[in-house]
């Protein structure tokens, strides 16, 4: 589906086609009025000159849409060169019209497609502002024109009587009524449509995300299905060595360390093994787990289980704050959570502290994860959610944490936000990452 700058590239494109037919045309039907017909025209010059601006504006139009600079203008940028090539053209028929009998003129029609182009081409003000000045040059080739005798209908100029007669009203009017009609309906069927490619837009966003999403999940479970038999042999070489131990206590030097060693892989198994239960979920949901009533104090002590320089994080939550409770599945929320913590401990290699602020914010509990480190820059706030995306050197991360704990937060009706604070600010630079999670207090 294409985005905004697409279109405007498109109905660019478009409109420098119907430039070069409509000065074609304009050549050809002078020429075919002069030649068979014998047409007197008063100005021709004028017209001329007319047609020839007109030619020579989309010259350069055509050279400037085919630069590579044109992409990084703005839709409302595009939106007003558009607007002010049609404001142009609009004058430019206008001074044709008055050179070859104003409304006399049967061509004077033609005014209704640069209209009704507009209203397709152009946001909803502009459309109106083209419709006014539509109407004001037809009152003004109404008021006067140069008449040619061939193409003479019998309406006489504004100027030449001096006052309205009732063919003029009745042909303002009705070239009013038909150029409101023609904007309001186009306006009104071009949002229509707009909205329902948003729509469609919106739902291949989706679409693509949980494809992803699938992705991932089938990752875990095949990561998590090839690990398995590793781990079980470590651990069952572990367990056999812990039992050797405790039959025949060794008695060398630094016996007691080896000891702690070993008990310490067995526990390191054991929380492997805890994750790879998690990796077998989709996208950080453990399996079959429940959503139930949980302290907020608790959730806080789960996110921080297992970080690496977890010390450095200063946790601030309100004393009356701590036993409220939310519906939350406790491990896939808490690991989510952890993820960000902990790329918020990455981002900052100095001692400095990493602070969680947790708060009531309306219908919602805030929690800000604010670390101290470089920031991050405009690309990668950009990106920072895009599944195996990281600014981490190879080896260090995957690039899935943010993606996966966005997608658990969301399920729950939350969301996630990163924000890079400036050097003035008097928390220092670095990074916040804010959670609204729903508030559910069962108190």
């Amino acid at each position: 589906m294409p985005n905004l700058k697409d279109r405007n590239f498109l109905n660019a494109s478009w409109l420098i086609n119907l430039r070069w037919v409509a000065v074609i045309g304009q050549v050809v039907t002078i020429l075919g009025a002069i030649a068979i017909f014998k047409a007197q025209m008063p100005a021709v010059w004028s017209l001329i000159i007319v047609i020839s601006l007109t030619a020579f504006s989309n010259v350069l139009l055509t050279y400037w849409f085919a630069k590579d600079d044109r992409i990084n203008l703005s839709v409302k940028t595009w939106n007003s060169l558009l607007a002010l090539v049609m404001v142009m053209d609009m004058l430019s028929l206008t001074a044709l019209l008055f050179a070859t009998g104003g409304p006399n003129n049967a061509f004077f029609l033609f005014i209704f497609v640069n209209i009704s182009l507009s209203a397709l081409v152009l946001n909803r003000n502009w459309a109106w502002g083209i419709n006014a000045l539509a109407n004001l040059c037809f009152l003004l080739i109404t008021f006067e024109h140069l008449k040619v005798p061939q193409l003479d209908m019998g309406l006489p100029t504004l100027r030449s009587v001096g006052h309205m007669q009732l063919e003029h009203i009745a042909l303002l009017v009705a070239f009013a009524t038909c150029s409101t009609v023609i904007v309001y309906f186009m306006t009104r069927l071009t949002a229509e449509l707009r909205a329902q490619q948003l729509e469609v837009r919106n739902v291949q966003m989706k679409q693509a995300r949980s494809e992803k999403i699938e992705a991932l999940g089938t990752l875990a479970a095949g990561t998590a299905h090839e690990l398995a038999t590793p781990l079980s042999t470590i651990a069952i070489v572990a367990k056999d060595v812990e039992q050797a131990f405790e039959l025949h206590p060794p008695d060398f030097p630094g016996a007691e360390e080896v000891i702690e060693d070993v008990h310490l892989i067995r526990s390191q198994l054991d929380r492997c093994r805890a994750i790879i239960d998690r990796m077998s979920s989709h996208a950080g949901e453990a399996v079959g787990e429940p959503i139930r009533p949980v302290a907020l104090s608790r959730l806080a002590e789960a996110s921080l289980e297992g970080l690496i320089g977890g010390g450095r994080v200063h946790l601030d939550i309100l004393p009356e704050d701590e036993n409220a409770q939310i519906a939350v599945p406790l491990d896939g929320l808490s690991q989510a959570i952890r993820g960000l913590i902990q790329n918020a401990l990455d981002a900052d290699t100095s001692d400095r502290p990493v602070k969680i602020i947790i708060r009531r914010a309306e219908r919602n509990w805030c929690w800000e994860i604010i670390d101290r480190g470089p920031g991050m820059s405009p690309e990668v706030l950009q990106r920072v959610s895009e599944p195996f995306f990281t600014t981490k050197s190879p080896g260090k991360g995957m690039g899935l944490g943010v993606f996966l704990a966005k997608n658990v937060v969301r399920r729950l009706g939350g969301r996630v936000s990163h924000l890079t604070r400036e050097t003035s600010d008097p928390r220092g630079a670095g990074t916040t990452v804010t959670l609204m999670l729903p508030n559910h207090d069962f108190e």
